[in-house]
């Protein structure tokens, strides 16, 4: 064999991942190749698509759609953004495409904004309108609220009447994280404000791992705690990944008491640092309850017979 085949051999090689056909499935990282590799092509052949036709459209060789459906090359992350975006596959799909390789999910400014968004957004409203009369919001991966049932709007007015006003009453839109550290916040008339406090610093904190766009607002808010309530702040907050905290908020209506539960409204396998969050208030007494009913009386719509 001449100096040129051997070079050209091992250049081949290189193209194809470095491994020879029939290679593929003796590690880990070879077998995530395979599998990879079986999303590619499931997807465009179930979009009737030929290898050259999609070559095409995404500017690449058709010998590489080809290296990378027999699972001789590995997508780079842009890649496979483009091929599921191409095809219009479920984000499931690509969320799976993107979790096989090691790759990070989209961030909300990389996830489209069109049917499917419109219709998260509908059945998140519907949500928050068959929790009434109790409190319900919906909001972003920048904790800005999106969505705010009568029952938030209400307990807001009440618990931050200077700021709410000065938001302008109708709640889109809300900085949640200069709520939670303004003098007339969210804390104002919160019983155990310090407690409450740590426990949401410490979410926050934990959500600049995949967020870290919010770095200098969470940082800002523990300045402002602390200059609020020296020494008084708690080391540690509840345990990360808790989804549920409580309020006791003292008012002209007395006592209001509420269990909070956050969760995320998507498919286990949807859930993205994009996701819309959304948390549900829950009156923890009778008082509660019938402050909540006498005040945030239900539609038409929605009153049980």
């Amino acid at each position: 064999m001449c100096l040129r085949d051997l070079r050209d051999r091992r250049r081949r090689r290189r193209e194809a991942g470095g491994r020879r056909p029939g290679h593929d499935l003796r590690d880990g990282r070879a077998a995530g190749r395979v599998s990879i590799a079986l999303i590619l092509r499931r997807t465009r052949l179930e979009h009737g698509i030929s290898q050259l036709e999609l070559a095409g459209r995404l500017d690449v060789s058709q010998r590489h759609i080809s290296f990378l459906e027999s699972g001789r090359a590995l997508p780079s992350r842009s890649l496979i953004l483009a091929w599921m975006a191409e095809l219009g596959v479920p984000v499931s799909v690509r969320n799976a495409a993107l979790l096989q390789c090691g790759f990070a999910l989209p961030q909300p400014d990389e996830d489209t904004q069109g049917a499917e968004a419109t219709l998260v957004r509908e059945a998140v409203r519907r949500t928050l309108e068959a929790h009434l009369p109790h409190p319900g919001l919906a909001f972003d991966a920048d904790w800005k609220t999106v969505e705010q049932n009568r029952g938030a709007r209400w307990l807001s007015s009440v618990v931050m009447p200077g700021l709410w006003r000065t938001a302008g009453g109708g709640g889109m839109g809300l900085d949640i994280i200069t709520a939670i550290g303004h003098p007339q916040g969210l804390l104002s008339r919160a019983r155990e404000p310090e407690a409450t406090a740590a426990a949401l610093l410490t979410q926050l904190r934990a959500e600049t791992w995949s967020r870290p766009a919010l770095a200098s607002r969470v940082e800002w808010l523990a300045r402002a705690l602390e200059r609020r309530y020296p020494g008084r702040m708690p080391e540690r907050g509840r345990a990360v990944g808790v989804p549920y905290f409580s309020f006791v908020f003292d008012t002209e209506f007395g006592a209001l008491s509420f269990e909070v539960m956050q969760s995320v409204f998507a498919l286990p396998q949807d859930v993205t640092p994009a996701s819309l969050r959304v948390e549900m208030w829950f009156p923890r007494d009778r008082a509660t309850s019938e402050a909540m009913a006498r005040h945030v009386p239900l539609a038409p719509a929605l009153q049980v017979p």
